[in-house]
């Protein structure tokens, strides 16, 4: 991890390490042990996939804080294990089940910092991908073979210099986005048809096998709420570069472009951010056509991965399209769920039950869906300088845990003073509370808990009523943090 100058992530790497070695020799609590490893394997894990400039931004008091806050848990983790390779009789036959539920307990806290602080919340904005997390003491499998695209009316194979001609030579002032391994421009093809080109760059086989199964999967789908396909360029061009002795060598150069449908109207992220102002029943169309479209997803057994803000493109009639089915998963007819050791998509938009320990399902849209919901709610509420100086405003702190407080407070006692005039009246107010409380609903902490999107679409039209809510994690692993850590149980050492 070049450019890493901060000590905390060095920190948290060094102890992981460690708990890795550890686990190797334990005597007893086997199964506890192995799963606190996991958990740990996928925290290093997403540390490592930083880049430099996403680095440099852990570097502030916040970040620094939730680090070695990270730090602690897996120092604790480790004292724990340790203890485990002590094969002490006594402690082996009155101790283990004291053991069990203090090694529960510090990895339920590890979860709890992983998701819920500002480790995952301020940093990981962009889309990730880890493979074989837990490959580093296994043997290498050989590559898969590359899947190749289905050809269908309507998807087209170019030619990478039409792309250049589209893009003119993929200048700065054609870019309009960054994905987590691409770059996006726009393009006018030679027809006239202007259309959105995402540029891959990727560095191994598996990276390139998950574009063509993002091919695969995304030329299947056709509905109204999903950006449409066009096509895509593959080539492989030889050229001579310069080695380190300074000679020319043969080499490749790769080039793989995914073309689709252009939308003109940004995302739901510039509506997030403010730089589009739009009402609330134009927000409330965008979510209905979010939720109608990841429905259709799920009925095609298509798991999206990454539904987030800045995959929801606006079309020229402000209608919302998913876009970006890189990180995509296929389930099997009749499949409710599967496990993945890697670690694909946006930290701060996955499901605890994924981001802590790789299981797959519908769920996890809902859950990022429920997220980008409270979202677009909290974008309209008005700023401290503008409430009236009598208003009592919900308290709010930055990140998930804060946006997660602030709609649970919020909708206790929905009122106008709470949001901009501009962006809602009185007589939406129903509509909104009972979007907040869908919100809260979509990212329960166990996903049997969560509606299906077919349930989420009846909800929002207000044809079902919605279940009385639990207080959401979020809120209950704020208020731990703000009372303190819990005392262990003594342990029978």
């Amino acid at each position: 991890m070049a450019g890493i100058a901060f000590s905390g992530v060095g920190k948290i790497i060094e102890i992981a390490f460690k708990i890795k070695e550890a686990v190797k020799t334990v005597k007893h609590n086997e199964e506890e042990c192995r799963n606190i490893e996991r958990y740990v394997a996928r925290v290093t894990a997403v540390i490592k996939c930083l880049d430099d400039d996403t680095m440099e931004t852990m570097k502030g008091e916040a970040m620094r804080g939730a680090l070695e806050d990270l730090a602690v848990s897996l120092e604790r983790a480790f004292e724990l294990v340790t203890e485990c390779q002590r094969k002490d009789i006594i402690r082996r036959f009155f101790g283990a089940g004291a053991m069990a539920k203090e090694l529960h307990r510090v990895q339920n806290d590890i979860e709890r910092k992983l998701q819920l602080g500002n480790f995952a919340t301020n940093v990981f904005q962009t889309t990730i991908m880890v493979t074989n997390i837990q490959s580093a003491s296994a043997a290498s499998a050989p590559p898969p073979p590359r899947p190749q695209p289905v050809t269908i009316d309507g998807f087209r194979q170019f030619s990478f210099y039409e792309l250049k001609a589209a893009t003119n030579d993929f200048s700065l002032e054609n870019k309009i986005g960054t994905g987590g391994s691409s770059t996006i421009y726009k393009g006018i093809l030679q027809e006239g048809q202007v259309v959105a080109i995402k540029e891959h760059s990727y560095k191994f086989l598996s990276e390139e096998n998950r574009i063509y199964d993002a091919i695969n999967i995304s030329i299947k789908l056709n509905h109204e709420n999903i950006v449409k396909p066009l096509g895509y360029c593959h080539e492989v061009i030889m050229v001579l570069k310069l080695d380190i002795f300074d000679k020319y060598v043969e080499d490749k150069d790769q080039h793989f472009c995914f073309v689709e449908e252009y939308m003109p109207n940004g995302s739901m992220e510039d509506i997030i951010n403010g730089s589009q102002l739009i009402d609330w029943s134009s927000r409330f169309k965008i979510i209905q056509g979010i939720a109608q479209g990841l429905h259709y997803l799920h009925e095609e057994c298509v798991v999206h991965m990454d539904i987030k803000p800045s995959n929801i493109l606006l079309d020229c009639d402000m209608n919302p399209r998913i876009c970006d089915f890189g990180v995509a998963i296929k389930l099997g007819r009749g499949v409710d769920k599967t496990t993945h050791d890697s670690l694909v998509g946006t930290p701060t938009y996955m499901a605890r039950e994924y981001l802590t320990r790789g299981h797959i399902s519908r769920k996890c849209d809902v859950y990022a869906f429920g997220l980008t919901l409270l979202e677009t709610i909290h974008s309209m509420r008005i700023s401290e300088e503008h409430a009236a100086p009598s208003a009592s405003l919900p308290q709010y702190k930055p990140g998930i845990p804060g946006l997660v407080t602030w709609a649970y407070d919020a909708r206790e006692a929905v009122r106008m003073e709470l949001f901009d005039p501009l962006c809602c009246d009185m007589s939406q107010l129903m509509d909104i509370k009972r979007c907040m409380e869908l919100g809260l609903l979509c990212i329960e902490h166990e996903p049997k808990d969560r509606p299906a999107m077919e349930e989420v679409i009846s909800m929002l039209k207000d044809e079902i009523e919605l279940p009385a809510l639990k207080q959401p994690e979020d809120v209950r692993s704020l208020q731990q943090t703000q009372e303190g850590p819990e005392e262990p149980d003594e342990l029978c050492l």
